[in-house]
């Protein structure tokens, strides 16, 4: 259940590929501390300064990338002579996972893209997040995802469906629910 709240690394994430200009930056930022606060992992509830300074520190990471990878041995070795040290994986790692879809596609839908949905085939969202099939366990990941960003699916011409039935190359449309309140 952790999983599903957004980090900064999360929000980062997302902002990087939503890729607005500065101001829009801001007010994304702002939108999402005021209006998703509820969906934050419990150590930014309280404070907005590290909020930001988190996922600032995280864009920098994600823009830099190649360059601060390239200087982690130099980084250890100044960090020694100060008794300290830092993992691999705290800088370093996977950044792909399926949460991060629905939680790009809620912040996307409320306050980026002008659009109210998202659209996706649904082998193509599989594919990307790297599964070839629909195992129970996913499918039960996928419904506690959609319940918690408050997300509903739907086919193209707005015809309810279910994940666990559609087929692989249906085109889905991803938008709030309407049954419960959108924050």
């Amino acid at each position: 259940m952790c999983e599903l709240f957004y980090s900064a690394l999360d929000i980062a994430l997302i902002i990087a590929d939503m890729n607005p200009g500065y101001q829009e930056e801001v007010r994304l930022l702002d939108l999402i501390w005021k209006n998703e606060k509820a969906r934050l992992v419990m150590k930014y509830r309280e404070n907005q300064r590290k909020f930001i300074l988190d996922i600032y520190y995280w864009l920098h990471y994600l823009f830099d990338k190649a360059v601060l990878d390239k200087e982690f041995d130099a980084m250890q070795i100044d960090l020694a002579h100060l008794n300290r040290t830092v993992q691999p994986e705290q800088l370093t790692g996977d950044f792909s996972g399926l949460g991060l879809f629905f939680k790009s596609t809620r912040i996307q839908i409320l306050y980026g893209s002008g659009r109210s949905y998202v659209r996706i085939k649904l082998r193509t969202l599989l594919k990307q997040y790297g599964y070839k099939r629909r195992s129970s366990s996913l499918l039960q990941y996928i419904r506690g995802c959609m319940l918690f960003y408050n997300l509903e699916v739907a086919l193209r011409n707005g015809i309810p469906c279910s994940i666990e039935t559609v087929g692989l190359d249906r085109m889905l449309t991803f938008r709030l629910s309407s049954r419960i309140s959108s924050s």
